[in-house]
């Protein structure tokens, strides 16, 4: 079976992808708008910037999308600006990857602890919008944990299943 998904459970989190192909680690990684599909507000902006420092991290280069004309919170209102602007940039920019993908969960918990839980989705395309992998992971933590901790644990956790030759 190809493409077949890889479960791994680890403390409180689990990442399912698809097997990897070789990518090559000295293309440059294009961070685009992530969608939000949660029930924060902005927490596409967070996990873009958060996906961008731990890529970065792992000794890639990366550029994310300028936001200079859009603020946060209008994308927020209005996602498809951020998209436009993102990808007239985009255009612009030499061979390499696009990472994009979406937040499916970024909050703290109801209760008396307020656990941080996080759900999110990455996708590495060619320039010309050809997927090559997509992974998810999601990732839950101790009550007064930060969610921001708790974000790169699971971006860290999603990322080592993406092969860098």
């Amino acid at each position: 079976m190809s493409g077949l998904l890889m479960v791994g459970l680890a403390a409180c989190g689990t990442t399912v992808s698809e097997d990897s192909p070789e990518l090559d680690p000295s293309r440059t990684l294009y961070v685009m708008p992530f969608s939000n599909q949660s029930n924060m507000p902005m927490a596409q902006s967070q996990v873009e910037e958060l996906v961008a420092s731990v890529l970065s991290s792992q000794g890639l280069t990366v550029r994310v999308y300028p936001k200079s004309r859009i603020s946060d919170v209008r994308a927020s209102l209005e996602p498809e600006l951020r998209q436009e602007e993102a990808r007239a940039w985009l255009a612009q920019q030499s061979s390499g990857y696009i990472v994009q993908g979406a937040v499916h969960e970024w909050q703290y918990k109801f209760g008396i602890d307020g656990e941080p839980a996080v759900g999110l989705t990455l996708v590495i395309s060619e320039l010309n919008q050809n997927e090559l992998w997509r992974g998810s992971a999601s990732r839950s933590g101790w009550g007064r944990e930060s969610i921001t901790r708790i974000g790169i644990k699971a971006i860290e956790d999603i990322t080592e299943e993406i092969n860098w030759r």
